[in-house]
């Protein structure tokens, strides 16, 4: 005979899961109500902790510097002996390559060295404990190599991203030892700068003199070429020119000038035969005299022509003393006229022999056109060799004299002063709050955390859910309804799933 009613079906769910899902809002405050002593027990231990920790920890002091550097440098000299390129890429790197020179083992060490920081017990603590020697027999280190690391840990530096700024801050526990390193650290950095530009105008200077034998021997034996082929050709010279081209240059401008002085005089005679105003006669001071008492005497005449008329006898003796100036003004033209044929004279027969000379001249010179060729070419290769020489000897000078200048630019913006109060650890007060806020904070998340647990664990502990009992009248008693899930939890925010339809039985009379 089967059973009247089907067996009960089993949730398709974990039961520790659902319990979880059944928690909501209100069963957390629950906790928090119930184990809110130990929340306050939390935050009092973080508390304590946290000032237990300022109160015990050494204090640190930074001290900040700024610094403003060229990546270029200084162009002291009119031609520096490295190159410069003023892309802004290659500053920007040059500038980064100073950086970590500023961070260098080279510059570190200096500062140990001069601040004697081997023998502080900050730096190099005594009895260390190391980590290599656990096991085995203890390895002797370097002190300074231990200082080394403890002042990498304590100092850092780095760029401004839009300037060539650079921020250095250096920390220990006493601000006065912080700013002693600050500046120990400024002075070798400058130093360290310094000594790279002067190894390299060292290095500079001795390829330079190594080149300066050679180049000094083959400008001599290239002189001593041109003194012999002049010697043998018969070809006299002065101050490296050739004594013929140097007539022939002379004769040449004189004959030039001499030209110009005939040209002039020429067009100076023709005018004043013209009866034009020459400057001659214009700068004659008895032709100027002359002329103005004609123009008085005429300015006269005409007044008495006005006044008395034509024949006055008034008038009959300014006119005769005007053609009396007349006369004197034409002699004194005659006179000028004659001055200028006589320049013009003179400049011709200078022109005349000077082309003479020039002929001759020019025929020196041509007979020497084959041996000054050769000449030429052997002067201009003593010349290019004598230049590279020059050259090459005062680069070499410079760059000694570059060794003894300082061409760092390299400035201190913000001097490394002591600062007002500790950077580490903070303050009492901050401990305290920051301790009593990670304490709280942690107890409360260990509350919540023990109350799910316990409620997923054991839920017949937690409070009654509200259940609906009351089952359809067409359903079995042996059918019960899942309990309905609490409004707020995760459960109620799933969907609902589908309640089983009854089932139908026929009752068989004859079973």
């Amino acid at each position: 005979m089967q059973p009247p009613y089907p067996a009960r079906s089993n949730s398709s769910a974990p039961e520790g899961l659902t319990n979880y899902l059944q928690i909501d809002l209100g069963r957390l405050a629950y906790w928090l109500r119930q184990k809110f002593r130990w929340i306050v027990a939390a935050a009092l231990i973080g508390l304590v902790l946290a000032v237990s920790y300022t109160v015990i920890s050494k204090p640190r002091y930074t001290v900040t510097s700024e610094l403003v550097i060229d990546p270029a440098g200084l162009q002291i000299v009119g031609e520096e002996t490295g190159s410069r390129n003023d892309m802004r890429e290659t500053l920007l790197l040059n500038a980064d390559s100073k950086l970590q020179t500023l961070l260098s083992r080279n510059v570190l060490l200096r500062v140990i060295e001069k601040l004697d920081l081997t023998n502080d017990i900050e730096f190099v603590p005594a009895g260390g404990f190391s980590l290599f020697s656990f096991g085995g027999p203890a390895t002797p280190v370097d002190p300074r190599i231990i200082a080394l690391e403890s002042l990498n840990k304590r100092l850092a530096a780095q760029r401004d991203e839009k300037s060539f700024v650079l921020f250095m801050s250096v920390w220990t526990w006493d601000a006065e030892k912080s700013i002693r390193i600050s500046q120990a650290l400024i002075e070798e950095f400058k130093a360290e700068l310094n000594a790279g530009d002067v190894d390299g105008a060292k290095r500079t200077t001795d390829s330079l003199l190594a080149r300066l034998t050679e180049l000094k021997k083959g400008v001599i034996e290239a002189e001593e070429a041109v003194e012999t082929f002049r010697r043998e050709s018969g070809l006299r010279s002065s101050q490296g020119e050739l004594s013929s081209s140097r007539s022939m240059v002379q004769v040449d401008t004189q004959l030039r000038e001499a030209r110009e002085r005939l040209i002039a005089a020429d067009s100076r005679y023709k005018q004043m035969l013209a009866g034009g105003n020459d400057s001659l006669a214009m700068q004659s001071a008895t032709l100027a005299a002359l002329r103005a008492q004609y123009s008085t005497l005429k300015q006269e005449a005409d007044e008495q022509l006005l006044t008395f008329g034509t024949r006055h006898p008034r008038r009959a003796a300014v006119q005769s003393r005007l053609q009396s100036l007349d006369q004197e003004i034409a002699r004194e033209m005659s006179r000028l006229t004659l001055a200028a044929r006589n320049e013009y004279d003179q400049a011709k027969a200078v022109v005349e022999k000077l082309e003479g000379e020039s002929k001759t001249v020019s025929t020196s010179v041509f007979s020497d056109n084959d041996a000054q060729v050769r000449l030429r070419e052997l002067s201009r290769e003593a010349s290019a060799r004598a230049a590279v020489y020059e050259a090459f000897l005062g680069r070499a000078r410079m760059a000694a004299e570059r060794q003894q200048l300082d061409t760092t630019n390299l400035r201190v913006i913000s001097a490394p002063i002591a600062p007002r109060e500790r950077s580490w650890p903070p303050s009492i007060a901050q401990a305290a709050v920051f301790g009593a806020a990670v304490g709280l904070t942690l107890g409360a998340l260990g509350v919540l955390a023990f109350g799910i647990a316990m409620d997923v664990n054991h839920p017949q502990r937690g409070p009654e859910h509200a259940r609906t009992e009351t089952l359809d009248e067409d359903y079995p008693k042996e059918i019960e309804r899942k309990p309905a899930p609490r409004t707020g939890s995760l459960l109620s925010m799933l969907p609902d799933e589908p309640s089983p339809a009854p089932r139908s039985y026929r009752w068989n009379p004859d079973a």
